[in-house]
């Protein structure tokens, strides 16, 4: 987010009489750099500013300063040095730090998948030698991750590995011998980022000692020969942590079989939880490496001098690949790791940081951008919570630029913890290809599918049962019983299934249908008749990996269900699909229907007639932007994709869209504008071609330090109207609208804004539907012939799922209640009858309940969801009362997409 124009520095000023700015290199919410030369000996430094808002915070400013006297008592080539601090005459306190030319260890490993054993061992010594100089001096850095790792040569063209960014640094003893140093910390805070924080940062301890960057580095050093994270982190804090607490270590030979054993070995001793069992200092963590993957280290003698690593004549070096001698370089067109910009799932924008150019060579210094899974600004501080982007498993969270965030977070592991503890135990994937009828054994509960989509003819290629494996025809008869409202009988076969394979997808299915069963009275208005486990490509009989995949989306179709999601099986992040049969099986193996795409985020389908419409984004490349396409009655590539709004620069647009009488509506966010993310629309065609220009809704104007924001749009339409909700930002408030804009004064767009003052404007006519203003997150809407529905939830203490009913002609909301205290995640959709009903989360279960113009029904619980997962799909299927959901979850610890089908009375 920009800063103040006045809070810039101009070219040519003059610092403390000897630093002349040059340029500036990025800012963000916390500080800005700048390049600068000392006037007098003409050496080129970087600038590190604080931004003005934040000097009132003692402790912003006691941290910011830390960076300084952390850095000051450490010598080391292998860390940033800090050359000097001050204060400009605006009291903005600054640092003068080493200017670097070159890249990140992050940024160097979205180019490539991974490095060879030959640089990791090169990267993570010198890592080393730089943490045995802060340990010495009683200092832990506390934030180390690839971003803190900055990749330069010396002046001979050597290797350089720098550590950067102390700022989170703790003094165990005075540096300077005299007054022991001032706590910033207390028990019970957490500092760090989640993906790379080991246990005892987790817990909140206030002992957390040297070892803990130890554990960092193990999980850098992993995911330098892997290409993945440790830990799953696309569902945020707190389920990052329980991982952290308690989940089995993955094993590098699944991913990287040419790794020797001894890796392995060597990795379950940096990563073990017991503090005391782990390697004990930086010295002996680089030689146990560099013995376990048999590449000698670096010797001591070539270390580059501290002089000298700025390039010479201030170039970067056009090559920056550091390929040691005899090391075969993988190439970027050999083997790239992709980093999508999406999907993120619930809200927020990634922390906006120091944006450089990221291109090699970029001179930057310091920089620090969004942690893995979710990076949490400095209660007090300007900024955003981070989004954690739900592609951790299968390649680098999106991160920001150079922004600094300081992470201050209460303990969530231990409420976590329990949700995850029923995973504790993972077993390598086995198969489970779709099974049917016509192959499983028979049963006494064996009966006609009983719901749309019955006659898909059976696939036996598909179907076939792998040799060797006696569970997959089990579930299979268990759903055919769920199909046939026999529960008791379903879950007997899910145990027999478990009992026979242990594995996880049995033993999650049977969790669903106890909490099913259990609910399944007399009283409850509705009844699971489904429950399927849609994606089968990491179910194979040999080398099944387990890959998270995001928030799914369900449409019934000519032929049944249709499912999409992403993920990265294949390498990109890239759209899936697959038709469920009668019993909610699948009748295919995935289909890839973005086989174009580079990072597809929010897959979306829409019914419509004998077809399917997909709504997603591409958050990369040059078709970055907001895409629609048609998919046949079984889910597969019906027409090309059609670009509906280019994003040059990329980033996530949460597109939604509706079916008008002549085409359709799609609605979008676009933070292309400096100022401000605002929602825009466009008419497309019956054939979904574009109609007329894009049109923008909304101009909203900015007040502070934060980027005001719009987005989260979700549209309908009704007769010659159309209706909107969506969330807007502006910080510290975070409410959500409706907009009522008939289609007749739509295609007129706003006018320019008046000069002068400007004032927030929007095309159709606005309603605060949240009037309690209680901050809330991204909104479902519904609308049919009775009226508009609206359902959202509001952050704790005092959020909880609510609804409203709005009156269509009039705009207005009649009536709001939060229907749940204590649920969250509500989505909503309208059959064409008019019947609408809710889904939500709330307790670690899926519950649903119908609405109408005078409140909501009784709910009933029909299955489980573990941690704080996205909203669940619904969407209305071929009978009265019969609903389609789809949701995602935790298996065994990767994210995984569930459906269900439910009957309501």
């Amino acid at each position: 987010m920009a800063l103040p124009n006045k809070a810039k520095i101009p070219v040519g000023t003059v610092l403390a009489g000897k630093y002349r700015i040059t340029r500036e290199i990025g800012r963000g919410g916390m500080a800005a750099v700048y390049e600068a030369e000392h006037i007098d000996i003409g050496k080129r430094v970087a600038i590190k500013v604080l931004a003005q808002e934040l000097t009132t915070s003692a402790v912003v400013v006691e941290r910011f300063l830390r960076e300084a006297r952390a850095a000051a008592s450490i010598r080391s080539p292998f860390i940033c040095d800090v050359y000097d601090s001050g204060k400009l005459e605006d009291g903005r306190p600054f640092l003068v730090l080493e200017l670097l030319e070159g890249e990140s260890l992050y940024e160097r490993m979205t180019v490539i998948r991974y490095l060879d054993p030959e640089t990791t061992v090169t990267v993570v010594s010198q890592v080393c030698r730089g943490l045995t100089k802060a340990h010495a001096a009683s200092i832990v850095h506390r934030d180390l991750k690839p971003e803190n790792i900055f990749l330069t040569k010396d002046e001979e063209g050597r290797l350089c590995a720098k550590i950067l960014d102390f700022g989170l640094a703790k003094f165990y003893a005075p540096v300077d011998g005299g007054d022991a140093q001032a706590r910033l910390t207390r028990e019970g805070a957490v500092f760090g980022t989640p993906a790379y924080m080991s246990p005892e940062q987790v817990r909140g301890q206030g002992a957390v000692d040297h070892r803990a960057d130890l554990w960092a580095l193990g999980c850098i050093t992993y995911e330098c020969l892997t290409g993945r994270t440790v830990w799953q982190t696309e569902q945020g804090v707190a389920m990052t942590f329980a991982q952290i607490a308690n989940a089995p270590l993955p094993q590098p030979a699944a991913l990287r079989p040419d790794l020797p054993a001894s890796f392995t070995t060597w990795f379950e001793k940096a990563l073990d939880r017991s503090i005391d069992r782990r390697f004990q200092t930086a010295k002996e963590f680089a030689d146990e490496l560099s013995v376990a993957l048999g590449v000698a280290q670096p010797p001591r003698g070539a270390e580059p001098s501290q002089a000298g690593l700025v390039m010479p004549g201030g170039e970067a070096p056009a090559d920056l690949s550091f390929d040691p001698p005899g090391v075969v370089r993988v190439t970027p067109n050999e083997s790239r790791r992709t980093v999508p910009s999406g999907p993120a799932e619930r809200g927020g924008d990634p922390f906006a940081g120091l944006d450089s150019s990221g291109a090699p060579g970029a001179a930057i210094a310091g920089r620090v951008s969004q942690g893995a899974g979710q990076q949490i600004t400095f209660s007090g501080g300007s900024g955003e919570t981070s989004v954690p982007d739900p592609l951790a498993h299968a390649s680098p969270p999106k991160r920001g630029g150079a922004g600094r965030a300081l992470v201050v977070f209460g303990v969530l592991a231990l409420v976590a913890g329990g949700a995850y503890a029923g995973y504790r135990q993972f077993l390598k994937p086995t198969a489970l290809p779709p099974v049917s009828s016509t192959t499983a054994a028979p049963s006494a509960t064996s009966a006609p599918s009983a719901s749309a989509g019955a006659n898909v003819p059976a696939r036996a290629d598909a179907h076939a049962e792998p040799p060797g494996l006696a569970w997959p025809p089990l579930v299979a008869q268990a759903q055919e019983a769920v199909a046939a409202g026999d529960l008791k009988a379903a879950l007997r076969l899910l145990k027999d299934a478990q009992d026979k394979g242990n594995h996880p997808v049995p033993r999650t299915l049977s969790e669903n249908v106890q909490i099913a069963l259990k609910d399944a009275s007399g009283k409850a208005p509705c009844a699971l008749t489904g429950l399927a486990r849609p994606r089968t490509h990491d179910l194979v009989r040999e080398g099944g990996r387990a890959v998270g995949a995001s928030r799914p989306s369900i449409a019934l179709g000519p032929r049944g269900a249709v499912v999409t999601w992403t993920d990265s099986h294949e390498g990109t992040e890239h759209a899936y699909t697959t038709t469920l049969d009668g019993a909610m099986r699948p009748s295919s193996p995935a289909l890839d229907v973005t086989p174009e795409g580079r990072a597809i985020g929010r897959p979306e389908l829409t019914s419509a007639g004998d077809r399917l419409v997909l709504t997603y984004w591409d958050g990369k490349g040059p078709e970055a932007g907001v895409h629609v396409r048609w998919l046949d009655a079984n889910g597969r590539i019906d027409g090309p994709a059609v670009m509906v709004a280019p994003f040059p620069r990329g980033g996530n647009s949460w597109p939604s869209l509706a079916r008008a009488a002549e085409g359709f509506l799609i609605a979008w966010s676009d933070d292309g504008d400096n100022a401000s993310e605002d929602l825009f629309m466009r008419r497309l065609s019956p054939n979904l071609d574009p109609a007329g220009d894009i049109i923008r809704l909304t101009d909203v104007t900015p007040t502070g330090p934060s980027k005001p924001r719009v987005r989260f749009p979700s549209v309908a339409v009704t007769s010659d109207v159309m209706h909107l909700a969506f969330r807007f930002d502006r910080e510290p408030t975070r409410v959500i609208q409706y907009m009522r804009l008939p289609l007749a004064n739509a295609s007129k767009g706003l006018p320019p804004a008046s000069p002068g003052k400007r004032a927030d404007r929007a095309l159709g006519d606005l309603s605060l539907v949240n009037s309690d203003r209680v901050r809330s997150d991204s909104p479902s809407l519904a609308c049919g012939a009775s009226g508009c529905f609206v359902v959202w939830h509001g952050e704790a203490p005092l959020g909880g799922a609510s609804a409203a009913y709005i009156d269509p002609a009039k705009g207005q909301p009649i009536w709001r209640k939060r229907f749940s205290k204590s649920g969250a995640r509500p989505s909503i959709a309208i059959a064409p009858s008019g019947q609408a009903q809710l889904v939500w989360l709330e307790g670690g279960r899926l519950l649903t309940a119908s609405i109408n113009r005078d409140g909501v029904g009784a709910p009933t619980k029909f299955a489980r969801v573990s941690g704080d997962q996205p909203a669940p799909s619904i969407s209305p299927g071929a009978k009265p009362g019969e609903w389609y959901v789809a949701w995602l979850d935790y298996e065994a610890g990767h994210l995984e997409p569930y459906a269900a089908r439910i009957q309501c009375r």
